[in-house]
């Protein structure tokens, strides 16, 4: 690994980072890699890679593609709370390079990059378009951060793109969509939660008993960052403790955890023919099937509340963002990697809407404990 270990991981994980000084750094260094410097705002840089994403990624290529190949660039793709993404180009092509966070809130949401390889695998097995992984590390030990390595897809995010396809091509986008819908919820398991067994979540013969779970595991975090009043946490915990009315039987079923326009690419990987990839497994989880495609265009369920009575999925999903709002309150804004929605949701969350979004959920916990 050459002198990968001795390398800073502040550019991927520290949220209170300073990037004017990576950005002289990255100024100053003769030679070596490039290093993607657009726009600077403030201490935010549009398309930035920290000087040790590099070598990272030179470890990775040599260790799969041989030692002759060389790293040309490094250019930054995308990220978000957990992951930082980057277009990695070489002698033998362009890949992929996805780096996990090292803080993972809330905890119902670790083991992203576990999920990234499973959910690829699950979908290739269905018959789902998703580009290969071609390296992973789930310890943090290959070259000090846990990261998968892909294919890239040669195309654009449907999200940005779909508006200026023409008639033709959108219309086969919007097949394939539902293809890949259609054969998703034909992935089922012998138990709800988290994909593996290892996962945050476990696994569970019933819903009911992996509700329960998922809300304990939301009210430990609760817990540790002091997210409710002694008050709010006792009715939360009474929710959580009540059982839930349903007694149907549910076959757990896949569920992408953020699969929409914005998480497909239509487009190609080498000489291959157009098709819809989807990307981005790291929420996924095996949950009711009926509520597995319940917010994201172009396949939102419109009567989803309606749907999750007796359920109660929408309401670990409104747990988790209630400690999402309080944790992102603690983030410089720098955190946002350049993400304009990012660095958005730190200033609203700085400015208190997180106090709303917790008070909206506890007031659906009081309900749920008097009915």
């Amino acid at each position: 690994m050459g002198n990968v270990s001795n390398i800073s991981r502040e550019g991927v994980i520290n949220e209170n980072y300073n990037y004017k000084n990576h950005k002289n750094h990255a100024k100053n260094k003769e030679g070596g890699y490039t290093l993607t410097l657009l726009k600077m705002e403030e201490t935010i840089l549009d398309n930035y890679v920290a000087p040790e994403i590099p070598g990272y990624a030179e470890s990775i290529i040599k260790n799969i593609l041989g030692t002759k190949t060389e790293l040309q660039s490094v250019e930054w793709s995308a990220g978000g709370l957990y992951n930082k993404v980057f277009y990695v180009h070489t002698s033998e092509g362009c890949f992929i390079l996805k780096i996990e966070c090292e803080k993972i809130f809330p905890s119902s949401r670790t083991g992203q990059m576990e999920n990234e390889v499973e959910g690829i695998r699950l979908f290739t097995q269905a018959g789902i378009p998703c580009p290969k992984v071609l390296a992973h590390d789930f310890t943090g030990n290959d070259i000090g951060v846990r990261y998968i390595f892909t294919e890239r897809v040669s195309g654009d995010i449907v999200l940005s793109d779909i508006e200026q396809m023409d008639d033709d091509t959108k219309a086969e986008v919007e097949r394939q969509s539902n293809e890949i819908y259609t054969r998703m919820k034909t992935i089922t398991n012998t138990h709800f939660g988290s994909l593996s067994s290892a996962g945050p979540l476990g696994w569970h013969k019933t819903w009911d008993e992996c509700y329960r779970a998922w809300f304990n595991v939301l009210i430990c975090d609760s817990v540790d960052i002091g997210l409710f009043t002694n008050e709010e946490l006792a009715i939360v915990q009474a929710a959580a403790e009540k059982p839930l009315d349903s007694f149907q039987t549910y076959a757990p079923t896949f569920e992408h955890g953020d699969l929409g326009w914005h998480n497909m690419i239509w487009g190609h990987i080498n000489d291959g023919s157009d098709a819809l990839y989807a990307i981005d497994f790291g929420n996924a989880r095996y949950v009711p099937p009926h509520l597995t495609v319940w917010g994201n265009s172009p396949h939102e369920v419109p009567n989803a509340q309606s749907l999750d009575r007796d359920i109660n999925l929408l309401l670990l999903y409104d747990f988790e963002m209630s400690v999402m709002w309080k944790e992102m309150q603690k983030l410089t804004k720098d955190y946002a990697h350049c993400l304009n929605w990012m660095t958005t949701g730190i200033e609203k969350a700085k400015d208190d809407i997180s106090r709303d979004h917790i008070t909206a959920f506890v007031e659906k916990c009081r309900v749920i404990r008097q009915s």
